[in-house]
């Protein structure tokens, strides 16, 4: 019996021991990596921003009927070396999941939206080869005219201050994505959509600005 308890005792403190070990692993990397670091500051040299829409659902405003509110997933990813490290010198840690406020995010926009984008507050995945990944939701509020139940309407998304030679609007796959669009539910249907990634100059400013121009093709449902 006492054996017995002897070796629970021992099984209890060695489990307890390595999730300490494994938690002091956990917050020596978050302290070491966000050392110094500045969330206002972006990476240095050229940003290759791989950017995309995960659609949920699209509807028109019933007091609007041309004010199109689209609701989606964004999805980014990005790299940033002074969120690297080796996983060996942190017990085999090779992600962590932290809170957006505290790391450096593009400042991605619907170029035509006529209000404040909606978006919600989510974690970033960071890899220890320095790759970030974001998933926040968003709704977007734009114009569309509709006509005889179908509509075209267009999306616009780029950034307003980081011009192409330091972020640079690329796809990854598909850029629009269906599969988690709720069709059960949503009085409009996507019958079919493009997306490409268009760089251009306006009179404003000397620099090139990237952004994903999106068409959707609707039909109520």
């Amino acid at each position: 019996m006492v054996a017995k308890q002897l070796l629970i005792s021992s099984v209890v403190i060695m489990v307890s021991t390595a999730l300490q070990l494994q938690k002091s692993s956990r917050d020596r990397l978050v302290h070491d990596i966000l050392d110094n670091y500045h969330s206002s500051v972006e990476p240095s040299g050229r940003i290759e921003l791989k950017f995309g829409l995960s659609l949920l659902c699209v509807r028109f405003d019933g007091t609007a009927p041309s004010l199109l509110k689209t609701s989606a997933w964004e999805k980014y990813t990005w790299s940033d070396y002074r969120l690297s490290w080796n996983p060996k010198d942190y017990d085999g840690i090779d992600k962590l999941r932290l809170p957006d406020s505290l790391l450096w995010k593009p400042d991605i926009d619907c170029y035509y939206a006529i209000t404040a984008e909606e978006r919600t507050t989510e974690n970033i995945i960071v890899e220890s080869d320095g790759t970030v990944s974001w998933f926040p939701r968003s709704i977007y509020s734009t114009l569309c005219l509709v006509k005889n139940d179908s509509a075209v309407c267009e999306l616009s998304f780029g950034s307003w201050t980081y011009d192409a030679w330091t972020v640079t609007l690329e796809t990854e796959g598909e850029a629009v994505e269906t599969t988690s669009y709720l069709n059960a539910t949503c009085p409009w249907i996507v019958t079919g959509h493009t997306a490409r990634v268009k760089t251009a100059v306006y009179p404003c400013c000397k620099e090139p600005y990237s952004s994903l121009d999106v068409t959707l093709e609707l039909r109520r449902n």
